[in-house]
């Protein structure tokens, strides 16, 4: 009955044992009851990562963090034991196990970011890894170029004061009042000057409305005449071609050629050369030529008185028993008189 009664206790405290091992590992979310897979990952660091956090898929707790250890070579790696409830999940071999923080408070997590290739991981092989930035650490990479620019500008800020200071300390600004003091009668002046030219916009708004109506009026004819003018303006095209076109050089060339010509013909009537520059120069061609003109008249005065000494022809039917020329025959004979000179 002894024996019997302490094989009994021996089972109990087996049994409670193994319940209180079953239990356990049941709260620390591993059923020794299920088939599950067994990964592992190497971490530069575990950044806070510890044993029983959880692994993710899609938002979907499928597994914990079995351990959390050192490398067994003493490289002071960390070695990192995720264990998978779902043994039938297919694990491409290029899976990656990615630390990351799973609330606001820095609560570490594994998120399992299945890849794309073909070949599939076996149980307990080492997988890649990865950590990704917290949002205490993405905060602080964000915070931090912030704060170099506070810094530099509060160093400016610091800078443009001690300047000011030393402007404001020297003598020159002594002058600073009187400036002022100017600069407030200028605006005064300023706004004197823009309200009399409010007034003066005021008095003469009918004036300025007028004005506007008049240049209103003037593009209205401008485009009323619009292609009046283009007319015109293409006309005035066509006379610029065209002058373009003539030889003015060549012209220009031949009147000069003439003026030159025109100049020596006067050069050599102003020297005495040739007849013209005779008849211009003397006046004894005049002389002659009224002199001849005298002798003529005596003579037909002498013919008119004493025909029958010059003629003993009648002249066009005049009558024998006349003694003098009609003033027609007188006529007559100097015409005939005239041609024979020409002709001589």
């Amino acid at each position: 009955m002894n024996i019997r009664r302490e094989f009994l206790i021996g089972v109990l405290v087996v049994v409670s044992i193994v319940l209180l091992y079953f239990g356990l590992s049941y709260l620390k979310g591993v059923n020794l009851l299920q088939k599950q897979q067994k990964f592992y990952g190497v971490y530069d660091n575990a950044a806070g990562l510890q044993a029983s956090n959880p692994v993710i898929l899609n938002g979907y707790k499928i597994g914990i963090v079995k351990a959390v250890h050192l490398h067994e070579n003493g490289s002071g790696k960390i070695v990192v034991e995720v264990l998978l409830r779902d043994a039938n999940l297919l694990i491409p071999r290029d899976t990656k196990l990615e630390i990351y923080d799973a609330d606001l408070f820095g609560g570490k997590a594994i998120q399992l970011m299945l890849g794309t290739s073909a070949d599939l991981a076996e149980n307990k092989d080492t997988l890649q890894t990865g950590i990704s930035l917290g949002l205490a650490e993405s905060v602080k990479q964000e915070i931090e170029p912030l704060k170099q620019k506070t810094t530099q500008l509060f160093a400016s800020v610091d800078t443009l004061m001690t300047n000011i200071r030393k402007v404001l300390s020297s003598e020159q600004t002594e002058d600073l009042g009187e400036i002022f003091s100017s600069l407030k009668n200028t605006l005064r002046n300023l706004e004197r000057t823009s309200g009399e030219l409010n007034g003066t916009l005021a008095n003469n708004r009918g004036k300025i409305s007028n004005i506007f109506d008049n240049v209103e009026s003037i593009s209205n004819n401008l485009k009323d005449n619009n292609d009046e003018l283009s007319n015109a303006i293409r006309n005035a095209s066509l006379i610029t071609d065209s002058i373009a076109k003539l030889n003015l050089a060549g012209t220009l060339i031949q009147v000069n050629k003439a003026l030159n010509g025109v100049n020596e013909i006067t050069q050599s009537i102003n020297q005495g050369d040739g007849t013209l520059s005779k008849l211009i120069q003397s006046d004894s061609l005049h002389t002659q030529v009224v002199n001849a003109s005298h002798s003529l008249d005596l003579l037909l005065n002498d013919m008119r008185t004493n025909p029958k000494r010059y003629l003993s022809f009648s002249v066009i039917g005049r009558k024998e028993s006349s003694t003098e020329f009609s003033k027609s025959e007188l006529e007559q004979i100097r015409i005939e008189i005239d041609n024979y000179l020409k002709n001589k």
